[in-house]
């Protein structure tokens, strides 16, 4: 019987940990959905996405791939979930054992900001999970050019609250402990 797709995280962490391989490698596919990321996939596809996403057009948008310091990164958004910090987890020590690594971040670089320059657009847990294993995280850059204001304005929430990724507060969800640093 064929397994249901799901994106709760908790489901995709008991995917991702089951002994069953086939649950696994759905799970690997759930948690790869929830990413945004398929295999064959390109910087310039997460840009795309982002450019939709955020209604930017895609030719007045730079995508570069880079390993940064995940204490580099800005946050989007002003906390984590534990259930989705558990989730990476699981997702990477699976694709450890299949000899993959886990898909990119997507990060936009507000180059004219004198403190907050790499805001984070997607991928807060994997950037916190980075953090913790003292890892650089593998991060799609997208450089705005010529809608610089545009962009800046679209994410006047991450320069509101001015947080480091590494330093959001990690919220109990159901099923989870909270995860202390």
């Amino acid at each position: 019987m064929p397994i249901p797709p799901t994106s709760v995280p908790g489901e995709i962490y008991r995917l991702l940990i089951s002994k069953d391989p086939e649950e696994n490698q759905h799970g690997y596919a759930s948690f790869l959905k929830r990413t945004h990321w398929n295999a064959g996939q390109t910087p310039e596809d997460l840009k795309k996405f982002a450019c939709t996403q955020l209604n930017v057009k895609v030719r007045h948008v730079i995508a570069s791939q880079k390993f940064i310091e995940p204490a580099f990164l800005w946050a989007s958004q002003d906390g984590l979930e534990s259930a989705k910090l558990n989730m990476v987890e699981a997702a990477h020590s699976y694709v450890e054992s299949i000899g993959e690594k886990l898909p990119p971040i997507i990060a936009w670089n507000f180059f004219d900001s004198q403190k907050m320059r790499l805001i984070v657009h997607d991928g807060h847990h994997r950037a916190y999970f980075f953090h913790r294993m003292r890892k650089r995280v593998k991060v799609v850059v997208l450089e705005p050019i010529g809608n610089y204001a545009q962009m800046e304005d679209k994410f006047r929430y991450a320069f509101q609250i001015c947080r480091r990724v590494i330093d959001l507060p990690v919220s109990k969800t159901r099923n989870f402990d909270i995860v202390v640093k």
